[in-house]
């Protein structure tokens, strides 16, 4: 039985609004803490962003028990405990002026956060609206790409006015007083088992267990897309700003470019979500890795103060965002629906624990070359790469 419209909004609507809230306190938050916490308990910034680089490893040790919770019916609490948990790390974090519990906080947090980004939001609406849930991914991603929008300047005003502890304690409340209440709320309980009438013995079906991808090729030529991209995305996130000034670009025009990307990404899950009868996943996916190597191929030869950074931009956020969409729903159709959760940790694993490093290899590239073209040669050797993995993923995945 399909799942009720007013249900389906239900879902959809609530994982919206928390994944918008989750994204911009535990993820773009960071950033704008950095400065007043290296100032007030004199941390460096090394240090602080070791810890953020803990928390990503943190949640790619804890995505294969939540998505495998998540497949057996536990999404709501689940999520609902990873709110709790990220709002009493929160408060924690604004008492602290000792760096070791700051690690645990962030360790503890990378535990919080693979029960509330996209691999467990995405779960839980497979699990309970079954086809329906394609339309509520899209949604959800539209309305969290918006995180940073709304975020950066909320927690910068309130760190000016408020310092960056009460801002803390804020973000704390948002959590448990939204989050939670609405993961409490809004996700549905499991789907209830059909039981035999009577005394009729029904077979159970086949068990289908998650392991059964390792021995696919298609499998690990999918990770290894997803671990190209999201190193790139992630080291470039950090660095794209330094990559702008270094190539002759003034501030202003790198800030220009950078925030154009967010409302790129929007613009592309949107259509990419809402287009699907134009272009197939697969076909959305090579798109989506052929934009990313053009971007980076025509980089290096924007000469500075020229209008073209902002295509470089356009390319460059219209791949992130397609990114998204056709990691979280071309799995099903490449390896099946069955064990949606665990299979998505088991890609989220690898690359959560290489983009931490990202940031850090990018950086040494930068200081051994002296300039960022060694940085930009790499990207766009891991952009083609990607392509190229994807497509042989393609070939060797079954056909649905």
């Amino acid at each position: 039985m399909s799942p009720s419209g007013s249900m389906h909004w239900r879902v959809v609507s609530a994982l919206s609004i928390t994944h918008l809230i989750s994204y911009g306190t535990l993820f773009y938050a960071f950033a704008l803490l950095i400065e007043p916490m290296e100032r007030d308990l004199g941390w460096s910034k090394t240090a602080l962003t070791a810890a953020f680089s803990l928390a990503l490893i943190s949640s790619a040790f804890f995505a294969v028990p939540v998505g495998r919770l998540i497949d057996r019916g536990y999404g709501r609490w689940v999520m609902t405990g990873g709110s709790v948990l990220a709002a009493l790390l929160l408060v924690l974090w604004a008492y602290t002026d000792s760096y070791p519990v700051f690690v645990l906080i962030w360790l503890g947090l990378g535990a919080a956060t693979s029960a509330l980004f996209y691999e467990a939001g995405f779960a839980v609406l497979t699990l309970n609206l079954g086809l329906l849930a394609r339309r509520g991914i899209t949604i959800i991603t539209l309305v969290a790409g918006f995180a940073s929008t709304v975020f950066i300047p909320l927690l910068h005003v309130l760190i000016d006015r408020y310092g960056w502890r009460d801002t803390i304690l804020v973000m704390a409340a948002l959590n448990i007083g939204i989050c939670a209440v609405l993961h409490a709320g809004g996700i549905p309980a499991a789907p209830a088992r059909p039981k035999p009438a009577g005394n009729v013995h029904v077979a159970a079906p086949p068990a289908v267990k998650p392991r059964r991808v390792l021995a696919k090729p298609a499998f690990w030529l999918f990770v290894l897309t997803n671990i190209l991209q999201g190193t790139i995305s992630t080291g470039v996130s950090i660095h794209l700003i330094p990559i702008f000034l270094d190539r002759g670009f003034s501030m202003d025009a790198a800030v220009a470019a950078y925030a154009m990307i967010g409302p790129v990404q929007v613009a592309a899950r949107f259509l990419t979500g809402f287009g699907e009868r134009a272009m197939s996943l697969r076909g959305i996916g090579v798109a989506t890795m052929a934009l990313s190597a053009l971007a980076f191929l025509l980089l290096p030869f924007i000469p500075p103060g020229s209008w073209l950074i902002l295509v470089f931009a356009a390319l460059y956020g219209a791949s992130n965002g397609m990114l998204t969409i056709v990691r979280a729903l071309l799995p099903p159709e490449l390896f099946g629906r069955e064990d949606y959760g665990a299979i998505q940790g088991m890609i989220a694993m690898p690359v959560r624990i290489t983009m931490a490093g990202a940031p850090f290899a990018f950086g040494a590239l930068w200081a051994w070359w002296g300039s960022y073209d060694a940085v930009l040669i790499a990207c766009l050797v891991m952009a083609v790469g990607s392509l190229v993995a994807f497509m042989l993923n393609l070939a060797l995945a079954k056909e649905p």
